[in-house]
């Protein structure tokens, strides 16, 4: 034990940020064509900031790793106190080596994001966890990584998405260095992932319903429950059997890294349920270009395109349906991300500026949405990254 105790090196890091912010979209509403929209988009400035606390403890086949980020937004406009948010992110994996080329890792995670409960009540705010076990197969020229276990969501507006999932990933990368001092390298990396998931509630089915016979026909006439027309509640009725989904995501990505890191990738999302109008499809394109200016001046592009097909006939649960939930941050839009980094001098801090805009799918749709953000702000870093 104490030879073991003089092997290990235990690290820490600390990330902190700060600084203002514009969104043109805080309240993040979308507009419909030829209807008068229950939202607006509203804009206001805030105030962000986040901070990330590591720790890794290693030894010559062990590696512990944990990680604390906290962070939040506070928005100046009244209009939008509504958008508020505190989210907080945990996580670790212990990962042994088991033999040359094999490693094995239990890992868990947890998210938990936080809005004010007032008025007009626009909450988005959830909470995940998950807990899997990983077998790693590692060589120079390639790694391969099996992940399976448990997730849990609640959606904390509404009870009705709160879901328990068994999950599955397959994860994949080649990688070819080259070049006169192998300065060059080009990685292909492949994944799959699958979740089970079975809902908290019932299934929602599509239906015309009709007056009770002898009862007097309702003036105006009620717009008739058919495909191809506008959807309302009365054509939703509630089934009796639990809802459960299972969803599908695989993606191919090519990185360059030299000079300039070049990464293009495309991903596919499937999602299949046995309740009306949660099953699409999903296409994502993603392209990325990093590089490293004069004066020491780090700038990245970041650009996805989305595109989804609905597979039953009317759209229902459009936003929550094109959301991952993976931190209260996401859209799943069209976006093009433009982030720039400068270091002062040897201080630890650095000077980030970043605009964001974001926008439809590029499938046809009445629903129209642009948000536009741009921050500007201080981070700051020791130790251990």
């Amino acid at each position: 034990m104490l030879s073991l105790a003089a092997l290990a090196v235990v690290r820490f890091g600390l990330t902190l940020s700060l600084g203002p912010e514009y969104d043109s979209n805080a309240n993040r509403a979308e507009q419909v064509a030829n209807t008068e929209s229950p939202d607006t988009p509203t804009p206001s400035f805030l105030l962000r900031s986040q901070g990330t606390l590591r720790m890794t403890w290693r030894t010559q086949s062990n590696a512990l790793r944990l990680y604390a980020t906290g962070g939040g937004k506070i928005f100046f406009n009244p209009a939008v106190f509504d958008q508020d948010v505190f989210a907080l992110s945990l996580g670790g994996e212990d990962r042994v080596r088991v033999a040359r080329f094999l490693n094995v890792a239990i890992a868990a995670d947890y998210y938990d994001a936080w809005q004010l409960p007032v008025a007009p009540y626009r909450a988005r705010d959830f909470r995940s966890g998950s807990a899997v076990g990983r077998i790693y197969f590692v060589d120079p020229l390639g790694e391969v990584t099996l992940t399976g276990g448990y997730r849990g969501f609640q959606y904390k507006p509404d009870p009705y998405f709160d879901f328990q999932a068994g999950q599955f990933t397959a994860y994949g990368v080649a990688r070819l260095v080259f070049g006169y001092n192998s300065d060059h390298e080009l990685d292909v990396a492949a994944t799959y992932h699958m979740e089970r998931r079975w809902f908290a509630g019932v299934v929602e089915l599509f239906a015309d319903p009709q007056p009770p016979i002898g009862s007097p026909p309702p003036m105006p006439p009620l717009q008739p429950c058919a495909y191809g027309q506008p959807i309302n509640d009365r054509c939703l009725i509630a089934g009796s059997d639990q809802r459960h989904d299972w969803f599908h995501e695989t993606g191919l990505e090519i990185t360059y890294v030299g000079p300039l890191l070049v990464g293009l990738g495309y991903g596919l999302q499937l999602n299949q349920s046995n309740s009306f109008g949660q099953s699409l499809i999903r296409h994502i394109v993603t392209l990325k270009l990093s590089y490293r200016f004069p004066w020491s001046i780090y700038a990245t592009v970041k650009a996805q395109l989305y595109a989804s097909v609905y597979l039953d006939p009317v759209l229902l649960d459009h936003v929550f349906n094109t959301l991952q939930f993976t931190t209260i941050e996401d859209e799943n839009r069209n976006n093009v991300i433009v982030d720039v980094e400068r270091p002062i001098g040897n201080t630890g801090l650095a000077v980030n500026a970043r605009y964001s805009i974001f926008t439809n799918e590029i499938t046809p749709s009445p629903v129209s949405f642009l948000r536009q953000v741009v921050y500007l702000g201080l981070t700051y870093r020791v130790g251990a990254r």
